[in-house]
């Protein structure tokens, strides 16, 4: 539940489609020149993402900057840029109050909401940086990552986190931040951490900040740490990476104006802000851009609060695609009568216009009048599923798969895949930035402006892509390094500042594909490479599959693990007249069931010329439990933990070896 102390506004449901006075041409970011000197900010850049806050402010002062629900049947309430401002300076006057200075860090248990973005930008003013967590995260997680970040001051959701964190914190107050707790809500805490560690609730530390002492000139040092983020740790624990003002404002600075992006629209803000994906481009982008910035409060139900939302921008991960996809398609192959006849005619009608186009991501008008029609009767109501308003999609963190964007692209959405880490701020590379027709599917488009990437063919040795090598990255986006680990990082960044990815990709005319991940990549028996990633993502897509791991080093033949969506392959199975045992871990243990899977993911998923033949599973494993950050299965950006998942199943796997 948001709480801010402010005094809210509710506006009218119907200002998306009203022209404000901000969305002018004039109040656009212009794209910056080719020419562009990156190392530093220069003339007017801004050099923290506090400054760039003000500037925000001083631009679209009463324009809605968030929208939030409240709580479950409440109207959606909103902030105007001015009254976000206001409550940034409150909370950093607060968090100077509690002693926290230049240098310091800010933990943060929450998830989206304005008290997230409050406290990282009011801690930015003061030179602070913020370490987000995860709210669903192993409390072991938060435990490592705040005895090693050591931040001054950790903010909590609510009392259930609260109590989570007591129960994985020591018990003296040595352990603990300094400064103390701030927790959000109106509901006590249940649990109390050591005496000496002060627990206050966030409208009395706004409410504290803003009776303070004005804070003085903001922090500008665009080389102090912005964030701390913590990777992933699939295969060990967290690394904490340094991410300065510059690594993040250069990214930030290098999209402004490039995409159709305007003063006054809406997005549809649901990437956790903890992973740099989602903080990046769907927090300091938006702030940027004069974006009114709507929070969804129920992430099971998207598209749903999208039609209230009318975002014009959907920044998404492959997942949400991946499900968009296939409920369309099933919806779609369900259809008869004249509404399936409607639906052949706009698919074929769709691809015959791309075709002529001869765009690839760009969506293309319809002409015509039967191309016009099948997409009014058609198209027009699946991009209706989100709002009717979007110009543009985005999707990183993961790959997405080539007939997925193909699908999005019929639609009618400029679909854009993007690549990056966490490492890089995130962003390396992207389609669309380079301007109408240049994208080009199966790759990730071109370095972003500033950003340069070579290829060392020399970690790779399989003669059948001798084209392929390690991703190496050089740019203003280059992280500073991970956290107390000084080893690590020499291990990652060349002698010339390049920072070697762990990702398999080529070059062909500028534009960068990625392939696989070095270490993840590997050899049969027979000698072939494998890289699994981009195969599991052609493997997911069926709506058979939840999850999906493909593996078999130093094997004859690969193998899938996969948990299964269990009700859809329970009916999959009825209708092909397979009897299945009525316990869910009996289902997956059943050699008739498993045969049926593989066989149907065979014809319609492991397909040439994307799968060599040595590449497709002759194997195959389920398991009935869903895999989580609970059991250890994924990190908390849902990544699988390759390492633990193969130790679950490791007598299944040592079957298949004899």
């Amino acid at each position: 539940m948001c709480t801010v102390a402010v005094n809210h506004r509710r506006w009218p449901q119907t200002l998306p489609m009203r022209r404000i006075c901000m969305a002018n041409e004039a109040f656009r970011w212009e794209p910056y020149p080719s020419t562009k000197d990156w190392t530093a900010p220069s003339d007017d850049d801004p050099t923290t993402l506090y400054r760039m806050l003000q500037k925000s402010v001083e631009r679209f002062p009463n324009e809605p900057c968030f929208g939030w629900i409240p709580a479950p049947g409440m109207a959606r309430m909103n902030l105007t840029y001015q009254e976000y401002g206001g409550l940034c300076d409150a909370v950093a006057r607060g968090l100077r109050d509690l002693g926290i200075v230049a240098d310091d860090r800010i933990a943060l248990i929450v998830d989206n909401s304005v008290e997230w973005a409050a406290t990282a930008y009011g801690g930015n003013a003061i030179g602070a940086a913020y370490t987000a967590m995860y709210t669903h995260q192993n409390g072991g997680d938060w435990r490592f990552i705040l005895d090693d970040s050591t931040p001054k001051v950790v903010v909590v959701a609510n009392p259930e986190v609260l109590d989570k964190l007591i129960d994985h914190m020591p018990a003296e107050a040595s352990g603990w931040p300094s400064s103390g707790v701030i927790m959000l809500g109106d509901e006590q805490a249940n649990k109390l951490p050591p005496e000496e560690i002060n627990v206050v609730m966030w409208n009395d530390f706004v409410a504290a900040g803003r009776a303070s002492e004005p804070l003085g000139e903001p922090s500008n040092d665009h080389t102090k740490l912005s964030t701390l983020i913590y990777t992933s740790g699939t295969t060990g624990n967290p690394k904490g990476v340094m991410l300065t003002n510059w690594n993040t404002m250069s990214n930030v600075l290098c999209v402004q104006g490039v995409f159709d992006l305007r003063p006054g629209d809406r997005n549809a803000a649901f990437l956790p802000w903890a992973h740099s994906f989602g903080s990046t481009f769907d927090l300091h982008w938006m702030l940027r851009s004069g974006v009114h910035i709507n929070l969804i409060s129920d992430l099971t139900k998207i598209a749903d609060e999208c039609i209230e939302i009318k975002p014009a921008a959907l920044l998404a991960v492959p997942r949400v695609w991946n499900k968009f996809y296939d409920k369309v398609n099933s919806q779609f192959e369900s259809s008869k009568g004249l509404k399936k006849m409607f639906i052949s005619k706009a698919q074929k009608s769709a691809a015959k216009r791309i075709a002529k186009a001869g765009v690839d991501c760009d969506a293309v008008e319809p002409s015509g009048f039967f191309d016009k029609l099948w997409d009014k009767l058609v198209w027009k109501k699946v991009r209706a599923r989100f709002g009717g308003n979007i110009r543009f999609c985005m999707s990183g963190a993961a790959a997405l798969s080539p007939d997925v964007a193909a699908f999005v692209q019929k639609v009618g959405f400029n679909c854009y895949e993007g690549y990056g880490l966490t490492e890089t701020s995130p962003l390396v590379s992207a389609n669309g930035w380079m301007g109408s027709g240049q994208s080009r599917l199966r790759t990730v488009g071109k370095p972003a402006n500033g950003v340069s990437v070579k290829i060392d063919k020399s970690v790779w040795d399989d003669p059948e892509r001798p084209d392929e090598g390690e991703v190496i990255v050089y740019g203003p986006n280059v992280m500073k390094g991970y956290w107390n680990l000084p080893e690590a990082t020499a291990e990652v960044m060349t002698e010339d500042g390049g920072f070697r990815t762990g990702d398999l990709g080529k070059i062909v005319d500028g534009y960068l594909s990625i392939t696989g991940r070095v270490k993840s990549q590997f050899k049969l028996e027979n000698g072939k490479y494998v890289s699994p990633a981009p195969l599991e993502e052609n493997v997911k897509l069926s709506p058979l599959v939840e999850q999906a791991v493909l593996d078999g080093r130093d094997m004859k033949n690969t193998f899938l693990i996969i948990h299964p969506n269990i009700s859809a392959l329970r009916n999959a199975l009825n209708r092909a007249g397979v009897k299945a045992p009525s316990e869910d871990d009996a289902l997956c243990a059943d050699s008739t069931v498993q045969s049926w899977l593989l066989d149907e993911l065979k014809e319609k998923n492991m397909l040439s010329p994307t799968w060599k033949g040595y590449e497709v599973a002759r194997n195959i494993i389920l398991d009935p439990e869903e895999w989580t950050t609970d059991n250890d299965l994924l990190t908390p950006s849902l990544k699988v933990k390759l390492r633990n998942l193969l130790a679950r199943h490791e007598e299944s796997i040592a079957n298949l070896r004899r």
